[in-house]
């Protein structure tokens, strides 16, 4: 089983490249190999960063210095 973002995505060549992959380093070979990908949700996306207080810190000193320079 394989889990990954965009595992609808992948090309059915390099599917067939990790099951040759497979049988070849398990030293499995004629036998039949099935893989599943299975594909998570993102567990962040609807979440905002919240930011710390050093990065607030530089955030304001980089907004005030770019208003000071206009």
């Amino acid at each position: 089983m394989i889990h990954g973002n965009q595992v609808k995505d992948l090309p059915d060549s390099y599917k067939r490249y990790l099951m040759n992959y497979f049988r070849k380093s398990l030293d499995v070979m004629g036998t039949p190999i099935r893989i599943q990908f299975k594909e998570g949700e993102n567990p962040f996306a609807n979440k905002r960063n919240t930011l710390t207080p050093n990065q607030m810190r530089k955030r304001k000193r980089l907004i005030k210095h770019i208003k000071k320079s206009k």
